[in-house]
């Protein structure tokens, strides 16, 4: 049996997760502001598609883990979300987004973990295997936008081990 060399931390692998945050479809709650130039109605096709597609094209990769984490809370159970094979669905909580993506990398297992939102049309499975890539070799990995904003954040997540 291959035993580790004396002297170096023996490295642990990881499972991959990937949450994919969304909000209920619901006209008022999401895409509020596309909502008042093209009318609720639209917005909310609009929205329900790029969930549904994201969550289709990126949940059913075997290379990581994916979760759906809803907002409000009280709809986590709601027959209204895609929900492909062994992709669990878990509460934001409350607060402000950054609170509950911090909640959500607290509650999540040891390993690296990405959050993306549910209304980004062009992500591919490509991309977040990248940004996985890249948590390999590093503790954190953003994907920006021109705006200032981002569409995914990962962190590493390693506990130390003794």
């Amino acid at each position: 049996m291959a035993r580790p060399v004396a002297g170096r931390p023996r490295r642990i692998a990881f499972a991959q997760h990937l949450v994919i945050m969304a909000r209920s479809p619901v006209a008022g709650l999401v895409k509020r502001r596309l909502g008042r130039e093209i009318g609720d109605v639209a917005a909310i096709r609009f929205y329900r598609s790029c969930l549904s597609h994201t969550v289709l094209r990126l949940a059913s990769d075997p290379r990581w883990r994916a979760v759906l984490a809803v907002t409000p809370d009280k709809d986590v159970a709601a027959r209204f979300w895609p929900s492909p094979r062994k992709v669990g669905r878990l509460p934001q909580g409350s607060g402000d987004l950054g609170r509950r993506m911090q909640r959500l990398f607290e509650r999540l297992p040891p390993g690296p973990a990405i959050i993306v939102g549910s209304d980004v049309p062009a992500i591919r499975p490509g991309h977040i295997a990248e940004a996985f890539r890249v948590l390999a070799r590093g503790d954190a990995v953003l994907g920006p936008v021109p705006d200032g904003a981002y569409w995914l954040i990962g962190l590493r997540r390693s506990p130390n081990v003794l």
